[in-house]
């Protein structure tokens, strides 16, 4: 039993430490645009330039920011162009305010032409799939590793013997 137990427990060690894949690889919203191909799904993130509700639905427009592994808007890395956003239904601006994170999933519906300030602009449009707000408190990446201190104990029974172990992990 023993010479099954610890393999997979260390393998389950090994797996803890493993990093983790960032969020999104796929073509950014400058990228879109660039190409003219607003088709397939998307997983984008930003900072949230304004709000317009509609009738029907609501249109948020978003400053693309990366994602980091969580899906989190990177604040302090390059932008990556803007989008809009098209919900179904309200969306209260008062919660859905500028400079709020957001992270969005959902698939390109082609394009609509705006402005940012004076300059023409093209938009890749996304169909609102899932959204998620971000709080602001932590909007910088990480430096390093997330490092937990943490301290365990332990009793078991070896057989004929017990036994009592005190650990200490980072």
């Amino acid at each position: 039993m023993r010479s099954v137990l610890f393999p997979l427990l260390g393998l389950g060690l090994l797996a803890g430490c493993a990093s983790t894949p960032p969020a999104s690889t796929g073509p950014t919203p400058a990228d879109i645009v660039a190409s003219g191909d607003a088709n397939g799904e998307v997983h984008w993130g930003g900072q949230i330039v304004k709000v317009k509700n509609l009738n029907d639905r609501t249109l948020v427009e978003v400053l693309a920011l990366p994602l980091d592994a969580d899906g989190r808007p990177l604040v302090d890395r390059q932008q990556e162009g803007r989008f809009i956003v098209d919900k179904q239904g309200f969306l209260e601006p008062h919660e859905y305010a500028p400079d709020r994170l957001i992270e969005v999933r959902g698939l390109l519906k082609g394009f609509t032409d705006g402005r940012v300030g004076d300059a023409p602009y093209r938009y890749p449009v996304v169909i609102s799939e899932r959204l998620k707000l971000w709080d602001a408190a932590r909007n910088t990446t990480y430096g390093g590793p997330r490092i937990t201190p943490s301290i365990g104990i332990g009793v078991g029974s070896g057989g004929t013997r017990g036994g009592v172990g005190v650990g200490i992990g980072f």
